[in-house]
């Protein structure tokens, strides 16, 4: 029998003291983090503490979601960090979470807190510094291993990418105003539930509200549990546990059991499913007390919407040997556009294992040199995606044309049309127009 599990509730290892990063760090951050300005939920920011806790990891480290993705769930990068934790798929993989059409575990807070915590783990047993840890977690171990072998054995003697010079003061402002931040909320618990089994079906056996249960496990891009494996996590309200517990192991997994009173509407309700459609898949006597129906495909957008709507994207990861040159000269493009689409300079030196973000060669050569040699694309040269609500984008630090295409699922192209840009350069403040009505 699987049992449920109310994560934290397990063994504790013993919890590590807090990081010995230097609190001079913090003034030294080009962002100030303020407790009261703290994104995330309580509940999740409690689930988050228990799991670190369960690891060995000090807590505080939790503020590295802050920095990272804002407490987001469903955040990702031009460079194909996904999740709360900004985990590369191949990172992501090597710290055993899986990633396919199914699910990404990625976007599970579970799942992706304790793979986070065994990689912070094993980056503090190759430096023994949290500094450095943290260095290595945004700009990758062998460039702080390269930087310590040029001298310097503290973080600010070596060199490293400006952005990583950025990013460990960034994490010290947050840790500080973390330890601060107090939140009261419900808590959280975590159970295991059948693999192939259809988590609408929680809704009206349980009476956890759909769109929350949804948004507490959007790694499972289907809203199904694969088919594979003995069981999988889900994460509920704790107060709900054995109702849920004892729903995933009793009823059909994929169809759903007309019950004495159901209309329509109120199982489309309650699972989340449009009416029409779920009227449309079932036979209009099947709403019989004892009868099963089947219930249609998910319609809400997968939190991973991003990479699937902007094909044209592809990562590549830099290999001993590679130069910009060559990897440019791979998809028909110069190196300097290689740099622009990966807000770098030409001149920087990449290294083994770095990831880039280049462009398929399926688009015109025409668009191609529209964007980048800052010749503004035509109308009628683009496809223009539109939708009832005018959507405008306020740049912050660190954003760039492709972060915003991919974030919204339209071109570079389209946003450089709509706003008459000329260029890819951005200011703080402005406002691009994104998606018109």
């Amino acid at each position: 029998m699987v049992l449920p599990v109310l994560q934290g509730g397990g063994v504790i290892r013993t919890e590590a003291p807090s990081t010995d990063i230097p609190a001079s760090l913090a003034s030294l951050s080009d962002i100030q983090y303020r407790a009261e300005h703290f994104p995330g939920r309580g509940n999740i920011k409690n689930l988050v503490e228990r799991i670190l806790r369960t690891q060995g990891v000090p807590v505080e480290i939790a503020a590295l979601v802050w920095v990272e993705s804002d407490f987001n769930v469903g955040c990702y990068s031009r460079m194909g960090a996904a999740g709360p934790w900004q985990l590369m798929p191949e990172t992501a993989r090597e710290m055993g979470l899986r990633i396919d059409d199914s699910v990404d575990e990625r976007y599970s807070w579970v799942a992706s807190t304790r793979a986070a915590a065994k990689y912070l783990l094993h980056l503090y047993g190759m430096f023994d510094d949290w500094s450095l840890v943290l260095a290595a977690y945004n700009c990758g171990p062998g460039r702080v291993l390269s930087g310590l072998q040029q001298g310097g054995t503290t973080f600010g003697e070596i060199e490293l990418p400006g952005e990583t010079d950025v990013f460990v003061p960034r994490f010290a402002s947050a840790a500080e105003a973390y330890v601060n931040v107090e939140l009261e909320s419900a808590v959280l618990a975590v159970v295991w539930v059948p693999s192939g089994f259809d988590l609408r079906l929680l809704g009206p056996e349980t009476g956890v509200e759909i769109d929350s249960l949804m948004d507490l496990n959007r790694s499972y891009l289907l809203e199904k549990t694969p088919d594979d494996g003995q069981a999988w996590e889900i994460i509920v309200p704790a107060e709900r546990i054995n109702d849920v517990f004892t729903a995933a192991w009793t009823i059909d997994p994929e169809r759903y059991l007309v019950k004495d009173g159901d209309t329509w509407n109120g199982i489309a309700r309650s699972t989340g499913v449009s009416p029409e459609l779920l009227r449309g898949l079932n036979s209009a006597g099947s709403l019989r007390a004892g009868v099963f129906i089947e219930l249609p495909e998910s319609q809400r957008r997968p939190v991973n919407a991003g990479y699937v709507d902007n094909p044209q994207f592809i990562r590549y990861t830099v290999r001993m040997g590679d130069t910009m040159s060559e990897i440019a000269a791979s998809v028909g493009v110069s190196s300097r556009e290689v740099a622009v689409w990966n807000n770098m300079s030409s001149d920087n030196i990449i290294y083994p294992g770095d990831v880039l973000l280049l462009r398929r060669c399926d688009s015109t050569e025409a668009q191609d040199s529209q964007l980048y040699n800052n010749a503004l694309p035509e109308e009628n040269e683009i496809d223009i995606v539109s939708s009832g609500v005018r959507i405008e984008h306020v740049i912050v630090e660190g954003d760039t044309l492709w972060d915003i295409a991919i974030r919204y699922s339209v071109s570079i192209e389209q946003i450089m049309y709509l706003n008459s840009l000329e260029s890819s350069i951005l200011s703080l403040g402005d406002v691009l127009l994104v998606i018109p009505e």
